[in-house]
């Protein structure tokens, strides 16, 4: 038994080499991350709005553990029609994010008002036909946001269940 605990716990700590690891950004606001096709924080869904039309979508992207030095982000449609693209060079500096202004979004939205857009990466070593990394949606009466699925009220909730708790045992004792 012990013998297999060992064989199980030595084997269960490998981490993952390479794999496709992305975050997009709402200037500096972590819109989403993703690692290995699992969502860390975020949202695929970008809602972008008027409100958004002086922001930046900045992209990091690497698969293996390298960023391709000659990279594009494009948008498709909904016939998998790429209706734009922006091609990025390797970069001098460490610095290999892909920023797009959003009033460039916005405008292809303006073609085709209620449908959805897809955001691509493209580069010629892997990823000759894309892979998409999020998409964008129509916009609404909100800007674009961070759904993390967390909230900042955690403690009071926990205080409440906590107070309910003792209550009750309390109540229990008296009864």
């Amino acid at each position: 038994m012990m013998l297999g605990f060992i064989f199980l716990s030595a084997f269960s700590t490998i981490s993952k080499a390479g794999g496709i690891v992305f975050e997009i950004y709402l200037n500096n606001n972590l819109l989403l991350k993703q690692q290995y096709n699992k969502i860390i924080s975020g949202s695929p869904d970008l809602h972008l709005t008027a409100a958004n039309a002086n922001d930046n979508l900045r992209i990091l992207f690497s698969s293996c553990g390298e960023s391709s030095k000659t990279r594009s982000v494009g948008i498709k449609n909904e016939n998998n029609e790429v209706i734009k693209k922006w091609d990025f060079v390797n970069s001098a500096t460490s610095d290999l994010s892909m920023t797009i202004p959003v009033k460039e979004i916005l405008e292809l939205q303006k073609d085709k008002p209620g449908t959805s857009l897809r955001l691509f990466y493209f580069s010629p070593d892997h990823f000759q036909d894309g892979y998409m990394l999020a998409s964008v949606q129509p916009g609404k009466k909100n800007t674009a946001f961070l759904s993390s699925g967390e909230t900042k009220y955690w403690p009071v909730y926990t205080a409440g269940i906590f107070a309910l708790g003792a209550l009750g045992w309390v109540v229990r004792k008296k009864l």
